[in-house]
């Protein structure tokens, strides 16, 4: 038995020079051009009647408009017959608009491109109908089926291509609008009217409570992977957070607080109605403010900071306690630090001497002496409640 042999694939003809063609082919090439001039009516029946029966994606357009369509889509294809000439880059460039032009009517691009496929099948076979009118050679019709196919492939890439950058030019308008919004509400220019009418377009309800949050970022990228942070401690998909750069801060509106974003510092506000949060994103830029300034990090609440907040204000009444208590201290020589970080440590472990110790590595009787020591040289007795809120004051504000 002898062995079998693989099929072999036809060879893909190209389009001829036309100038290289013997006579009775140019006859044959003129006549089947003038013939098709002839059934524009014929071919726009047919494909209209294809469209209606396979491509529901076309229903937005009218018969009228989709018989327009097929006779352009024919006048192409005789001139490209005319000269026997390959689909060049200015076709190319006339489907993307064409696509653009299909894509603001309602036709999905991929609806598109099955049409221009069933086109170009139903093209191609009124054109074998003329080409044995007019004894068409074979060879060259099949290179005219080669080039037709091979750019009906061609117009699937560039439809494809408008698809993805109209999805892309999609995605950043939403974004652009979603940003405009956030920032029109948490910075308080947004009148309530507006926010309650436009709320549903982001898929939110005016009179749900939300929480207002507030970071800062170094970089772009930065501020990128807060955002997912944040989504992702949310419960919310990155692409539908709402937020905003308000200032120098992002600004985020998010349905619930998170509970951790890792080594991120957010600042969260309290649950308020949309139109009464650019209150809560001030609350939240106070707590965030006075975290940064206290190198805290996570999570961080504006109720939990107590009055932390109150050591960023009053830069004149600082500065006369600074002259006040502090000049003396500073003056100390080398053992001032510590004796002002012991004093610190002692305000901030509720004067727990033994917790002070362990916390700085040292006796107790070294906390002792370094806050006596604190006390003589500021005038400020921890004993009475003023000079214990004026010290811890003071001394959080230097650290702050």
């Amino acid at each position: 038995m002898e062995p079998d042999t693989p099929t072999a694939w036809p060879v893909r003809r190209r389009m001829p020079d036309l100038a290289g063609l013997d006579e009775p082919t140019r006859a044959a090439v003129a006549a089947a051009v003038a013939r098709l001039r002839t059934l524009h009516d014929v071919f726009a029946d047919r494909f209209l009647a294809l469209i209606r029966g396979h491509v529901p994606g076309y229903a937005v357009l009218s018969d009228d408009d989709i018989r327009a369509s097929a006779r352009r889509f024919m006048d192409i294809l005789v001139s490209e017959l005319t000269s026997l000439r390959v689909p060049d880059a200015a076709l190319r460039e006339m489907l993307g608009v064409y696509a653009l032009e299909r894509a603001a009517r309602g036709v999905p691009l991929d609806v598109l491109a099955i049409g221009y496929q069933l086109g170009s099948r139903e093209m191609l076979a009124l054109l074998d109908e003329v080409a044995a009118e007019v004894a068409l050679p074979g060879d060259l019709l099949l290179a005219v089926h080669d080039s037709t196919w091979e750019f009906s492939n061609e117009a699937s890439a560039v439809f494809a291509r408008v698809r993805h950058e109209l999805a892309v030019e999609r995605a950043r308008f939403d974004a652009e609008r979603r940003s405009a919004f956030a920032a029109g509400v948490l910075g308080g220019t947004f009148p309530a009217e507006r926010i309650n009418r436009d709320a549903h377009l982001f898929g939110l309800a005016p009179q749900d409570r939300h929480v207002a949050l507030a970071a800062r970022a170094v970089s772009a990228d930065d501020a990128d992977v807060i955002r997912r942070a944040v989504a992702s401690a949310v419960r919310v998909p990155a692409d539908r957070l709402l937020l905003a750069q308000v200032g120098p801060n992002l600004g985020f509106i998010a349905p619930r607080a998170p509970e951790s974003v890792g080594a991120h510092t957010v600042a969260v506000g309290p649950p308020l109605p949309l139109d009464q949060l650019d209150t809560g994103f001030e609350e939240a830029v106070l707590a965030l403010e006075t975290a940064r300034r206290f190198a805290m990090s996570g999570v961080v609440h504006l109720a939990d900071l107590g009055p932390r907040p109150l050591v960023l204000s009053g830069e004149h009444t600082a500065e006369g306690l600074v002259a006040r208590h502090l000049t003396a201290l500073d003056a100390a020589g080398r053992s001032s630090a510590e004796i002002e970080d012991t004093a610190w440590a002692y305000l901030d472990y509720d004067q727990d001497v033994r917790e002070v110790a362990r916390r700085l590595a040292v006796h107790p009787n070294t906390v002792r002496y370094r806050v006596n020591r604190f006390q003589q040289l500021t005038g400020l007795d921890l004993r009475r409640t003023e000079d214990l809120v004026t010290a811890w004051w003071l001394l959080n504000r230097r650290r702050g």
